[in-house]
């Protein structure tokens, strides 16, 4: 149902209902992985993730993590995004001799 706000109508946002999780552990410490890749055709739009730990976990969009380029999430920390555009791939990298968890949900359209 559209919203109307004063004589315009805009449409509501859509999230598609392609969400999808992911629940990685790094294989290898001091290793990139791609936690979650966005469906075939489609764009990420919406972002949740948790670093459960141990250590910190480097986080890039659409490219490879490193160190010296991520988003650092310490262990615990949350990070939640309605406005990202992910065409690629979530990629992410544990901090020295750490083989973090990371789960999230990725929401395209």
């Amino acid at each position: 149902m559209p919203i109307h706000i004063s004589s315009a109508t805009v449409a509501p946002t859509q999230y598609s209902t392609d969400a999808t999780t992911f629940d990685v552990t790094l294989a290898v410490a001091g290793t990139a992985e791609n936690a979650v890749v966005p469906p075939a055709t489609k764009t990420g739009r919406r972002l949740s993730i948790v670093n459960e730990g141990p250590g910190i976990a480097y986080i890039k969009f659409d490219g490879t993590a490193t160190i010296l380029n991520g988003l650092a999430l310490g262990k615990g920390d949350t990070y939640d995004d309605d406005n990202i555009t992910v065409v690629t791939n979530v990629s992410f990298i544990g901090e020295v001799a750490k083989q973090p968890r990371v789960r999230g949900i990725l929401w395209s359209n």
